[in-house]
C-alpha cells in the first residue's frame, strides 16, 4: 500500500519595508525581543507581591540571596557563611511558612528569618545558623483539670465503688 505524503502549503515572504521606523531602525526582532522580555520583567514583578508561602521555588531562592546581600555590615565571608545558613534551612525545609520568614509582599523583601542566631567567634568573623527549635512552634495540649470529692466513687457511673476489705 503507497500513502501519499503531505504537502507544505507555500506561502510568499512578506515584504519587508525599506524605510527604517522607530529607535531599532527597522530591526522587528530586536523589537519583539524587547517587548517580550518587559512582559515577562513585568509578569516577574507582579509573581513577587505574592505572600511568602505563596512564592515559587526560584523566587524564593533569589529573595534569600537579596536577604543575605542587604544584610549589613559582613564581609564575604560572613555573607558566605550567612547564605549557607539560608540555603541549608531552605533544602531542609525549615523556611516554607510565613512564621519562619518575616516577608514583605509590597517591596518583595524578607524583613527577617525567624531562628537566625549569629554568633562572633575568637578571630571576629560572625557565623551564622538557623536554630530548628526557634522555627518548631507546636501547639500545646490543655490537660482539663477533673476534680472528683470522692476517690471512691467512679466517675463514669456516680456510684460508689466495692472497697477490697
Amino acid at each position: 500500500m503507497q500513502r501519499n505524503k503531505t504537502q507544505r502549503k507555500r506561502v510568499a515572504p512578506t515584504p519587508t519595508p525599506d524605510i527604517p521606523v522607530g529607535p531599532f531602525m527597522g530591526d522587528n526582532v530586536v523589537k519583539a525581543t524587547e517587548d517580550s522580555l518587559d512582559a515577562f520583567l513585568s509578569a516577574d514583578l507582579i509573581s513577587f507581591n505574592q505572600p511568602w508561602q505563596k512564592l515559587d521555588r526560584g523566587s524564593r531562592l533569589d529573595r534569600l540571596r537579596k536577604f543575605v546581600q542587604a544584610y549589613p555590615s559582613l564581609s564575604m565571608a560572613e555573607r558566605a557563611s550567612l547564605l549557607t545558613a539560608t540555603l541549608q534551612a531552605f533544602e531542609l525545609r525549615q523556611l516554607n511558612t510565613k512564621v519562619a520568614v518575616e516577608y514583605d509582599p509590597a517591596t518583595a523583601t524578607i524583613q527577617s528569618i525567624r531562628g537566625l542566631k549569629e554568633r562572633t567567634g575568637l578571630n571576629g568573623l560572625k557565623t551564622f545558623r538557623i536554630d530548628s527549635s526557634a522555627l518548631a512552634r507546636s501547639t500545646l495540649k490543655r490537660k482539663v483539670a477533673t476534680t472528683n470529692p470522692n476517690p471512691n466513687t467512679n466517675p463514669n457511673l456516680n456510684t460508689p465503688t466495692a472497697e477490697n476489705p
